[in-house]
């Protein structure tokens, strides 16, 4: 399926074939985001444990994808890719799609089963993303927002420790990549510190709330957008709580 290309030379692939490299001593350093539209990564757990919110997450997932269109107007113009973990898979379902050719997920496409191989997941979206910004003029490059959400800890992964993930995300965030990481079921807080996220960047949420969750994940990564857009930092967009006060309470309830 040929797609048109949403960024000057950037390439659009529906199933993306990423290789990834496990040395433990590698330095990383990743290509630099822009503020050419943004590239929206969004990975989500389809680990066996999300079943229980499995309607829930799609119907939320496509309100998050519904309230993208609609910012493109004063947040300039997105792009999402969307990355399935399930170990002993990650499944990459499409990559730098535009917005407007964004399909809804249903059962079909997101389907909880298997164990949780989040840190290979992580590793794969970064590395996929750093290949397509590889492609692109800097003056031409997007910004560049990876969303994680999972309901578990770590139990699967098989190429990527929590030591090199961390590693790889300091390196992105220097490279002026934005993360965010949502946990349900456990500590984000400490989960996430062990490969690189922080208390500003972090947010706990509930699986029983999935509307309310993909509400919040909607308006920050908005925020996030329109900020980018102006200009602003990766550092800047941490030293700024990421989701309001409002919108942490009613993601945990």
């Amino acid at each position: 399926m040929n797609l048109p290309n949403p960024f000057p030379g950037l390439a659009i692939n529906v199933k993306a074939q990423v290789a990834v490299n496990p040395n433990p001593s590698t330095t990383y350093k990743f290509k630099r985001a822009g503020k050419n539209g943004t590239l929206i990564t969004m990975i989500i757990d389809e680990s066996g444990s999300m079943h229980s919110a499995w309607e829930s997450t799609i119907a939320g997932f496509n309100e998050f994808v519904e309230g993208q269109k609609s910012a493109e107007a004063s947040a300039g113009a997105g792009f999402l890719s969307l990355i399935k973990f399930d170990a002993p898979h990650i499944k990459t379902v499409y990559t730098n799609r535009p917005l407007s050719e964004v399909p809804k997920l249903d059962k079909n496409s997101y389907s909880p089963n298997g164990g949780t191989n989040l840190l290979d997941a992580i590793g794969q979206a970064i590395n996929s993303v750093n290949a397509e910004l590889a492609k692109v003029k800097k003056k031409d490059r997007p910004g560049v927002i990876i969303t994680i959400m999972t309901d578990g800890q770590e139990n699967s992964s098989r190429t990527f420790n929590s030591a090199q993930i961390k590693d790889m995300v300091k390196a992105a965030e220097t490279a002026d990549w934005t993360f965010t990481f949502l946990g349900a079921n456990i500590d984000s807080f400490a989960v996430g510190s062990t490969f690189g996220m922080n208390i500003n960047n972090s947010v706990n949420y509930s699986t029983e709330n999935m509307g309310a969750t993909m509400a919040a994940v909607s308006a920050s990564t908005t925020r996030m957008r329109s900020a980018k857009l102006a200009g602003t930092s990766t550092a800047d967009l941490y030293a700024t709580s990421l989701y309001t006060d409002d919108e942490k309470k009613n993601m945990s309830k």
